[in-house]
């Protein structure tokens, strides 16, 4: 399963400099969702009809317990090459997601 995000702020932080692991959020997913996307692939886009610029393999996630983005997802990743440059298509789009089973 594949998770396609427009990221556009930049809100993602290295868990290690050590490591490629990382963490980006603060998402409008459920946790049903996000439960089936553990081990599946992550996609950061700019824009809908632009390349991924960043990604990996979503290892865990995390829900946001207070604040303004109290209740959103926050995903845990390792960033690889491969999730970079992927293209894809117009349809299935909303909400600055899209989930690809």
């Amino acid at each position: 399963m594949q998770i396609h995000f427009i990221e556009k702020e930049n809100l993602m932080t290295r868990e290690d400099k050590n490591t490629q692991n990382w963490e980006t959020g603060f998402w409008a997913v459920s946790k049903e969702i996000a439960d089936s996307l553990i081990g599946g692939d992550i996609y950061l886009h700019k824009a809908q009809d632009k390349p991924s610029y960043f990604g990996g393999l979503i290892t865990s996630y995390k829900v946001k317990n207070r604040g303004i983005h109290e209740g959103r997802i926050i995903f845990q990743f390792t960033a690889t090459t491969g999730h970079k440059g992927i293209k894809t298509g117009k349809t299935g789009w909303g909400m600055e997601k899209k989930i690809v089973k």
